[in-house]
């Protein structure tokens, strides 16, 4: 996180309006400034104007899995540093393992619903960034 902002910045991407709309209301609703976006074309043009401190990304989008878009992230100089985090309905498990996987910072099941998203969102900052 910037000295100069006070706030965490999370961008969030998931295809599902639903869902996208609870995890920023969510987020946002703990204190935390977030952008949600639904495609990988409107995450790739948000991406460096946000500089986020944290990426929330669905693992089942229909142009790029959320995996396939950690390795990407986790590729370059400019993004490689920002912990990315996968969301999902998947089983626990199974999200865990492709966390793992992927290069992924850590894993967040949808199935708990808000709250447990908030609560691993904070555990998973205060771990990563501080």
């Amino acid at each position: 996180m910037s000295p100069c902002r006070d706030r965490l910045r999370i961008l969030v991407l998931d295809d599902s309006p639903l869902a996208l709309d609870m995890a920023t209301h969510a987020l946002r609703a703990a204190g935390f400034e977030v952008r949600g976006v639904s495609s990988v074309a409107e995450f790739d043009l948000l991406l460096s104007e946000y500089n986020p401190d944290l990426i929330l990304t669905d693992v089942q989008m229909p142009e790029l899995s959320g995996d396939q878009i950690c390795r990407v992230l986790k590729q370059f100089l400019q993004t490689k540093a920002i912990p990315v985090v996968l969301f999902s309905t998947l089983d626990e498990t199974e999200l865990a393992v492709l966390a793992r996987r992927s290069g992924a910072d850590g894993y967040v099941s949808k199935r708990g619903g808000p709250e447990q998203i908030v609560e691993r969102i904070r555990k998973l900052t205060e771990e990563i960034l501080f």
